[in-house]
């Protein structure tokens, strides 16, 4: 009998301890979040749908990232169904997702000029909400607020996601010089009506001025890394030099040089 009341005894000190350690947790994290929005200039970074999809979304999607003191610190992404807008907010300190906050906002409807009854795509309202919060990586409590929709499977795992975004934005971000510069059409120096374009982090391709092909790109240690989408085939080249008019480049598996002009 004393030993069983011991036992009691000692599990309910325990998750008295572990109750109060969480509390404390949270508490640092709500107190994080405060700060972090309370931030009124950020450097803004942005990927483009296909960088942050599997399949193009049916109203529009947008991601941005927001920098402050060279550290990324808050996501934004918004995603546009046939229903209903998901947004959702991603909170970094000292570069680990501390928080997700998560949201259904179906569109309202609205009537055309027919008289007949449209989703309003412009504007939307708050029907489910739920919030995540994270120490080390693990979950350490959520609240849910509403009931989803639906057509929609409320997202629940966000760790894994949330440090890809990151890896991408971070990219963008340490890179960010080299990528301005080569926005823009370059002509290839020795045969000009061979020429490539950059927009975002997307390179298109053009030989004998007719299109070829599109790639995307990525900027790793002075490396620009190409490949396509849905394709196991990488192409790395050595960025020799760079500036507003000229672009070399080294193929690092031909060892082949290419020189580009910029064409304004």
């Amino acid at each position: 009998m004393r030993h069983t009341i011991a036992t009691i005894f000692i599990l309910c000190i325990y998750s008295f301890s572990f109750g109060q350690e969480n509390a404390e947790v949270l508490s640092t994290i709500k107190d994080q979040i405060e700060i972090i929005d309370s931030y009124i200039e950020f450097d803004t970074f942005y990927l483009d749908p296909e960088e942050f999809l599997d399949e193009m979304a049916d109203h529009g999607a947008e991601l941005e990232g927001n920098y402050e003191h060279e550290r990324l610190k808050k996501i934004t992404r918004k995603v546009g169904t046939r229903v209903a807008d998901v947004v959702t907010l991603f909170y970094f300190w000292n570069d680990q997702l501390i928080y997700v906050n998560y949201r259904q906002n179906p569109y309202f409807e609205g009537t055309n000029e027919s008289g007949q009854r449209v989703m309003d795509y412009s504007n939307t309202f708050l029907q489910f909400e739920s919030k995540y919060y994270f120490n080390n990586g693990e979950e350490v409590g959520r609240e849910l607020i509403g009931k989803p929709l639906r057509e929609i499977e409320p997202e629940e795992e966000f760790v894994e996601y949330a440090q890809k975004m990151k890896s991408l934005l971070d990219n963008k971000f340490y890179n960010k010089e080299t990528y301005e510069l080569l926005q823009g059409k370059w002509a290839f120096v020795q045969n000009t009506e061979d020429y490539i374009i950059f927009e975002g982090t997307i390179r298109f391709n053009f030989y004998n001025g007719k299109f070829a092909n599109r790639l995307k790109t990525k900027i790793d240690d002075g490396v620009m890394v190409c490949w396509f989408p849905m394709d196991e085939r990488i192409y790395r080249y050595k960025i020799v030099d760079i500036n507003d008019s000229v672009l070399t480049l080294k193929n690092l598996f031909s060892e082949e040089e290419f020189m580009y002009a910029k064409i304004e």
